[in-house]
């Protein structure tokens, strides 16, 4: 009779640990797209809502593959059809930050788990950061700094549709060109899936990154 009841328990737990990840997925859809619609500045509409808006040029936010959300701030500028557009393959130079988005909100300092804008590190530092890992540093791994007594941080050059950016990405930055400023909010599945990033971000994370697209190279 134990034993009976000991793997009849093992399996309700099972069970409950498969139900609860299910639900992990749509709960973060959910949430992101209330915080794009909601909270968001500006408040966006989906793409396919933009489309038949009666306001000129209203904001919106892209779907890829319904886990993957990105916003072009610029996106209505009259001369961004003129710049260099992100395909398949492009190397493309960008100044980001990386945010766990668990709390579904506009990201801060305290959420920003990595980045390579001077802006974004020189606060940080100010609030304790060791910019060891942040910043190039010399043979010695002192950070080195500009003329102007700023950070150097670490360039940052990605191949679109490579192996070396997060999976929501690959096709995500495809459309996008070259000054653009971007935000992308990826569920836990489209980022670090079920890694744990220790003392920065648990497990299953949704996260968002910003980023200004400087140079697209063919």
């Amino acid at each position: 009779m134990g034993i009976r009841w000991f793997i009849a328990l093992s399996a309700f737990v099972l069970l409950m640990s498969c139900s609860k990840e299910e639900d992990i997925l749509p709960n973060q859809q959910e949430r992101i797209v209330s915080f794009l619609t909601g909270t968001h500045s500006p408040r966006l509409l989906s793409e396919a809502d933009a489309a038949v808006s009666l306001d000129n040029n209203p904001p919106y936010y892209s779907t890829f593959g319904n886990t993957t959300y990105r916003y072009i701030a610029d996106v209505y500028d009259a001369e961004r059809l003129s710049r260099p557009e992100v395909t398949e393959g492009s190397r493309i130079d960008i100044t980001f930050s990386l945010y766990d988005f668990s709390e579904y909100r506009s990201p801060t300092t305290e959420t920003c788990v990595y980045s390579n804008d001077t802006v974004m590190i020189n606060q940080l530092v100010k609030d304790g950061l060791n910019p060891t890992q942040w910043v190039q540093c010399d043979e010695t791994g002192v950070p080195l700094v500009d003329e102007n007594g700023q950070f150097v941080p670490q360039a940052c050059e990605i191949t679109v549709g490579g192996k070396d950016i997060l999976k929501g990405l690959q096709t995500a930055f495809v459309g996008c060109r070259e000054e653009d400023e971007v935000e992308f909010y990826m569920t836990y599945n489209e980022a670090y899936g079920e890694k744990l990033i220790v003392g920065l971000m648990p497990k299953q994370s949704p996260v968002a990154l910003f980023c200004t697209i400087n140079k697209v190279t063919k």
